[in-house]
Parts: structure tokens; sequence; C-alpha cells
């Protein structure tokens, strides 16, 4: 794991422009996405610099526009702006800004800038999907202004874990992280299982990743199951024995087989694991604490944890304890209702717009039909939001959501884009069924054309 191909020179040396220009500033404005990933970018970028002995003021957004682009670029005057896990598409309106502008983000781009310090892993041959979060491309950005930040990389972890690019291995950016990490000792990486952690009654009942039907948030199916093997369900998973744990483990992965689960995703559920022994957390720990900060719309309490703020920290937990509540009974809910499906997608309706993203991708992995990207709708006053998950599989059928969601969305007035297996939308609130019936044609669009290649 030692070692990882090095990173293009011509990254390293664009980055290290950005941070001369970042180092005539004194006061930065830091924006980035509300998601784990985006306030990982943001946390990094704040400790960064804050040893510089600088002052920020930073935002978490659901969305970037022109509008709001235009807001900040009235506060910094002449200033600095930092942009991450965003900024990308809006080179337009961004050359526009008469400040330094620096953009480390890892969705695909729409082009390069003469004008923008543009920081993107697809710009330099690396994919933003599976080979750099956008904590990865920041933990890089402060690794370069000073190493003293190198201690930084449990939340960088944490954005890269939040955003599943480690569930098929670490590669570009992420892997040279990781492969740092482990030399300097700051990581360790733990084998992973299919069981979750805990007391196997509750930690079977509370699992939602994975998400097993009939048995997550259903306490007289985990009572029946655990009877069934003669296992206690007050002992905790670390204290079975490993015949005990091999049972189950298989019990288990044969349940989510019959869910429709595939081998591919079976081992992408007893990934490796990476352990930070300073903290004594797991990045997956801290991932879903900084995601259900971000999806309750608690975004400065999750910067705050990254700041190492212990009031933050306390808050956070009890967030991340009921946003889980909150999905499992959602998911719940699914599990019961189903999906509706048209030739080429599925979808359903989601009453809460900030579990939608994560039951969708869920739903996608746990509950849905394998074959069929999985469309989440949250109907608002206004306008609708759209969230849309695909596997790896459906992928190599030529699926590229980014492309359709975004094509579709614009085509009922819309906005959308994101990644290839994972993309989101806004839409005018009553045109649901156009945007559904416009996508469905398009994925379909989309495949036709890959299997007459």
């Amino acid at each position: 794991m030692n070692d990882a191909e090095p990173l293009p020179a011509s990254l390293l040396d664009r980055i290290k422009d950005a941070i001369a220009a970042l180092e005539k500033h004194q006061e930065i404005r830091i924006v980035s996405h509300y998601d784990a990933d985006g306030i990982a970018s943001a946390g990094i970028l704040c400790n960064a610099v804050l040893r510089r002995g600088k002052s920020f003021q930073a935002s978490m957004i659901k969305n970037l526009d022109a509008k709001a682009i235009a807001q900040f670029a009235s506060e910094i005057d002449s200033g600095c702006l930092i942009l991450s896990d965003m900024g990308s598409t809006f080179l337009d309106e961004l050359e526009r800004i008469e400040a330094t502008v620096i953009v480390l983000d890892h969705h695909a781009p729409s082009r390069d800038s003469n004008k923008v310090f543009h920081i993107n892993p697809h710009l330099f041959g690396l994919d933003g999907m599976t080979a750099a979060s956008a904590s990865a491309v920041c933990q890089l950005f402060a690794t370069q202004m000073d190493a003293s930040n190198w201690d930084l990389l449990p939340i960088a972890f944490a954005g890269i874990v939040g955003d599943r690019q480690h569930i098929r291995g670490l590669k570009g950016i992420n892997e040279y992280l990781l492969s740092e990490g482990l030399s300097k000792g700051i990581v360790e990486v733990h084998e992973g299982s299919i069981i979750p952690n805990g007391k196997i009654r509750d930690a079977l009942f509370y699992s939602v990743d994975p998400y097993f039907a009939g048995l997550s948030a259903d306490e007289k199916g985990v009572a029946d199951f655990l009877a069934s093997i003669n296992i206690n369900p007050e002992v905790p998973v670390d204290q079975l024995s490993e015949s005990e744990r091999r049972k189950i483990a298989s019990l288990l992965a044969l349940k989510l087989m019959k869910q429709g689960c595939t081998l591919s995703t079976l081992e992408e559920i007893s990934h490796e694991r990476f352990y930070f022994k300073k903290l004594q957390l797991y990045a997956s720990d801290l991932a879903s604490m900084l995601n259900a900060c971000g999806r309750t719309d608690n975004e400065g309490i999750g910067l705050g944890v990254t700041l190492n703020d212990e009031q933050s920290i306390k808050e956070a937990t009890a967030l991340r304890k009921k946003y889980k509540e909150t999905v499992l009974n959602s998911l719940k809910n699914l599990e019961k209702k189903g999906l509706t499906k048209l030739s080429n997608i599925q979808f359903f309706f989601s009453d809460n717009p900030n579990i939608s993203g994560t039951v969708c991708g869920l739903a996608m992995q746990y509950l849905a039909d394998r074959d069929k990207p999985t469309i989440a709708i949250s109907i608002g006053d206004g306008e609708s939001r759209v969230s849309s998950r695909a596997t790896f599989e459906i992928l190599e059928k030529g699926v590229d959501l980014s492309v359709a969601v975004g094509e579709s969305a614009r085509v009922v007035g819309g906005s959308g884009g994101g990644h290839a297996i994972a993309s989101g939308a806004t839409i005018p609130k009553g045109r649901e069924n156009e945007f559904l019936e416009c996508l469905d044609k398009m994925i379909g669009e989309q495949k036709r054309k890959k299997l007459g290649a």
C-alpha cells in the first residue's frame, strides 16, 4: 500500500501557484458543499488558513449558482475566494470576479481556466468520481501549504468515505494520501466485516448500511433470527466466537443476495476500514457525523467538529443518532411500499429532502432493482429536489447520471449535475413527471448508444 503512483507534477505545480496567490491575502472566504465531503473540505481549509495566521469566513451551501457567486464576490472585494467541492462548472461566472479565486473540486469540469486557480483531478488524468474526493484535493492542498497539516488526514478520509470512494479500493490522490498516512503512522487499515459493531441485537436492528430487509428496524425479525441460530442478543459482536461470526456473516450475506445484492456489492460492504489511533475513531464514524450535520442543516456544527470543538462534537454525536433513526424509518417504509418502475429508471417520492439523497443511495444498494438507476424526488414549495444513484454495473452499460439528470433538468427549466454514478438536480415544482419521462428516455438512449458502439 506504500507504493502509490506518483502524483502528476503539473497538479502539484498548480497547487503551489494557488498557495502563493492565497498567501498574499489575510482574509479568506471559503464556500463549500453541505455534505460530508464538502464539510470535510471546508474543515481542512479552515484549519490550514488558521494555522497560517489568517482569518476566514466559511459557508456550506446546497447548490452553487450565478446569484450565489455574485453574492460571494460582493463580500470579498479584491480578496481571496476558495470554493471546494464545487465551482468547476461555473468558470464563466468566477472569471468575472476581480479577486483571487481558487477552485478545489472533483466534479467533471466544463473546461479549464487561465484566470481561476482551477485544481481538479480530471484536468490531470485522474477520475474525480473514484480517485479523488474534494476533501482529498483539499488535503493535498493543505499539505503542500505546510507539512504539519498531515494531522488533518482523518478529516480528509471522512470525506473520502462519505463520498463512497473507498468501496472498490483507493486510487489516485486518495491512494497517495493513504500511502503517506501509513508511512507517517497516522492511519491504520483494518479488515472490514458485513456484521455491524455493537451488541448483536442492536447492531442488526440499527443497521442502515448494509440494510437487512426483515432485520433492520424490525425487533421481531432480529429476535427470531438470533433465536434461530442460538445467539444471545446481548452479546457484543467482538465477543462472538469465530464460528458464530462466520455463521452470522454467511446468513447475512445470503439475506442480502436474496435482496438482489451482487457479489461485488457484498465485497464492497466488507471493505477495509480506516482507523485513526490518535483519535480512536474510524473514518466512517466521522463521515456519518459530518453527513448528519449537513443533511440536518447543521453544517456549522459539522465544521466545529473538524475544528475539534468539544461542544460541536457532542452535538454532532446526538445528531448522528437521530439522523440514522430517521433514515432507518424511511428505508423501512420504502421496503413496504416499494419503488415505481419505468422502462429504464425507478423512483420514489420523499417527504424529507434532508435524507432523500441518503435513502436513494441505500435503496439502490439494498432494496431496488440493480439494473435501473434509482431516483428520489422531494417536492418543495416552489421547486423540487432530485437525487439519483446508480451502480458501477449500470455505468458499464453506458449510463451517465451527470449528463442525463443535468440535461433532463434543463429540459424542464431546472439545473443539475454531479457524477456519473450519483447526481442531483433542482426542477420547477409541478414538472416532476415530465422530468422523469425525459430522464427515462435519456437513460434508454445512453444504453442503446453503448450497445451500438
